[in-house]
């Protein structure tokens, strides 16, 4: 049990910081970001948009059926940059054309379809209804939905209505069509924000797997001494010594232990994997889990293990031989 709390612990840890990496350096490449006001031109945005030598982006919330599922999403139109790229599920670049029309894995999985098969969307506060046919699965950490072109957009029927700009550049001067400028850096401390509440239920996991490994291993010491104190009087008196018997009951102790950490690892796993499925419908990232955290699991247990142990062997130095071998009822 300390185990799999331990290796789902530290799985957490490393799938959340998998996440920021995957969200924030392997799609995300631009430097700014720029909210775009509601009753901003589209003269006044192009200005800025050359100003600042960046892209128009039209970000919207959407509601999407298939399946006979409905969901709530996002809908992202992108206009031939490169300071947004896609991926694949297993976080492999994935290129998309100006005609496809790309559905995220984990709203793939929530709505029971995949590439070929056609969904009903709509912008919501629109009646519009749009039905398209899926050409690409992508993987998104942070926001579900679909990904398509804004020339693919029109050819829906659709109009492309920019709602923010983004750019390589650090932008710190104001615009009048601009409502707000958020820049990298600072989404990513947004994040980390974030995730604390996270990582402070990686810390309380990692402190109880600790304790429970102490009150456990304690427990079955003694439990496990009790009933092999007749023995252990027994071989003293064929000779043994004590150092030898504290040797051989640390062998047996961590063969035990070493069986209890390969079987905690899986089970580890498969706390996380629950983990993970119960960070809501926005948050898609794959279960991680590196070979340092399972080695530092790993020493930690077989540490409390060993101390644990060191405190029992003291009792065979003290042992009363004559009580131990009595015959017990």
């Amino acid at each position: 049990g300390c185990v799999a709390l331990l290796v789902s612990a530290f799985g957490m840890n490393d799938s959340m910081d998998n996440l920021k990496t995957w969200e924030y350096d392997d799609i995300s490449h631009f430097e700014s970001k720029l909210i775009i006001n509601n009753g901003a031109s589209l003269s006044d945005i192009d200005d800025v948009r050359k100003d600042v030598n960046g892209h128009t982006i039209m970000e919207q919330a959407i509601e999407i059926k298939a399946q006979g599922n409905e969901k709530t999403a996002s809908l992202l139109i992108l206009n031939d940059t490169n300071l947004i790229s896609q991926t694949d599920k297993n976080k492999n670049p994935l290129s998309l054309s100006n005609t496809d029309i790309s559905l995220s894995a984990k709203m793939a999985e929530s709505l029971n379809v995949g590439v070929g098969d056609t969904i009903k969307w709509h912008v919501i506060g629109s009646d519009d209804w749009v039905e398209c046919k899926i050409t690409n699965i992508h993987g998104e950490p942070l926001s579900q939905g679909i990904i398509l072109s804004s020339d693919k957009l029109d050819e829906l029927g659709l109009n492309f209505t920019p709602t923010s700009i983004i750019t390589s550049q650090n932008v710190d001067k104001e615009y009048d069509s601009i409502k707000s400028v958020t820049t990298l850096s600072e989404m990513k401390e947004n994040w980390d924000e974030m995730s604390g509440s996270i990582m402070m239920m990686v810390s309380i996991l990692i402190f109880f797997a600790i304790l429970l490994a102490i009150v456990v291993l304690y427990n079955l010491g003694i439990l496990s001494f009790t009933e092999i104190e007749r023995e252990i009087a027994t071989l003293k008196v064929l000779g043994f010594k004590t150092g030898d018997l504290r040797k051989l009951l640390l062998t047996q102790n961590i063969i035990f232990t070493a069986i209890g950490f390969i079987l905690g690892i899986p089970l580890g796993f498969y706390l996380m994997t629950l983990m993970v499925d119960a960070a809501g419908e926005s948050l898609y990232y794959i279960p991680s889990l590196t070979l340092g955290n399972i080695i530092l699991s790993g020493v930690i247990t077989f540490a409390v293990s060993i101390v644990v142990n060191l405190l029992f062997s003291s009792k065979i130095g003290n042992l009363n031989m004559v009580e131990a071998l009595k015959d017990v009822e």
